[in-house]
C-alpha cells in the first residue's frame, strides 16, 4: 500500500497527499473529500512492528474497513499524519454543477487547505486541472493501492458518517429517513422512506427523482 509512495520519497517528493471522496453516490446530504499527508518520519518498520504502530496494517479502502475500526483509524490518523483537510460539498451544489466539476473543484480545495504543500498528490481516479499533470497520479480504484488515498477516504467516512446521524439526531423531519442507518445511501429503506415522506430540504433532487 506504500508502493507509490515510496517511489515519489525515493524521487525527492517529501509530501505526498493523497485524496478521496465519499459520500458520491448518496442520495442525500454532502459529498465530503479528504486530503492527507502521512509523516514519512513517523511511519514503522513493517518488518518489525511495534505495538503502537499495528493500526497501520489496518489501513484499507474505508468499505473494506469494518465502522467501529474506521473510528479507531480515523482518531489514530489525525494524530499520526503530517496535515489532512476535509472539504465539505453541499446537496445543492452537487445538483446545480453536477458530480464531476464539483469533485475536481473540492479535490483542489482540499489540497490547498493542507498546512503543508504537497510536492505531488494521489487521487482516487480524479485528476485535479488545477495541478500540473507531472504532480499529481490518478489511480482508479486508488484506495486499494495507496495507503495515503486509503486514510483520506477513512477519515472522510468517518467525518461524513457522523454528520449524517448528527443529522438525524437533530430533527424529527431527517429522522424518519433513517439517516444514522444508511447515511443517505440509496438502500431499500431510504427509498421507501422518500416515497412515503418525499423529500426533504437536503435530498439530492437531481440524482434520484426518476428512479424513486
Amino acid at each position: 500500500m506504500l508502493h507509490f509512495e515510496r517511489d515519489l520519497w525515493t524521487s525527492g517528493n517529501t509530501y505526498v497527499a493523497g485524496i478521496d471522496e465519499v459520500g458520491r453516490g448518496a442520495l442525500a446530504g454532502p459529498m465530503v473529500v479528504c486530503a492527507v499527508v502521512l509523516d514519512k518520519n513517523r511511519l514503522p518498520d513493517f518488518d518489525d512492528l511495534p505495538e503502537d504502530k499495528k493500526l497501520y496494517t489496518f489501513i484499507n479502502d474505508s468499505k473494506k474497513v469494518t465502522p467501529k475500526r474506521r473510528l479507531i483509524l480515523s482518531d489514530y490518523l489525525i494524530n499520526e499524519v503530517l496535515s489532512y483537510s476535509i472539504i465539505e460539498i453541499p446537496h445543492f451544489e452537487l445538483d446545480e454543477f453536477g458530480l464531476v466539476t464539483c469533485t475536481q473543484k473540492a479535490f483542489a480545495e482540499a489540497v490547498k487547505k493542507l498546512s503543508v504543500k504537497p510536492h505531488h498528490v494521489l487521487t482516487d481516479n480524479y485528476e485535479i486541472p488545477t495541478i500540473a499533470s507531472s504532480s499529481q497520479t490518478n489511480l482508479i480504484r486508488g484506495d486499494n493501492k495507496s495507503m495515503t488515498i486509503a486514510a483520506a477516504s477513512i477519515m472522510a467516512k468517518v467525518y461524513r458518517d457522523n454528520l449524517m446521524i448528527e443529522l438525524h439526531e437533530r430533527s424529527d423531519k431527517y429522522k424518519v429517513y433513517g439517516f444514522d442507518k444508511h447515511k443517505g445511501y440509496g438502500t431499500l429503506l431510504h427509498r421507501e422512506m422518500i416515497k412515503k415522506h418525499g423529500y426533504s430540504d437536503i435530498h439530492r433532487k437531481s440524482f434520484h427523482i426518476k428512479s424513486v
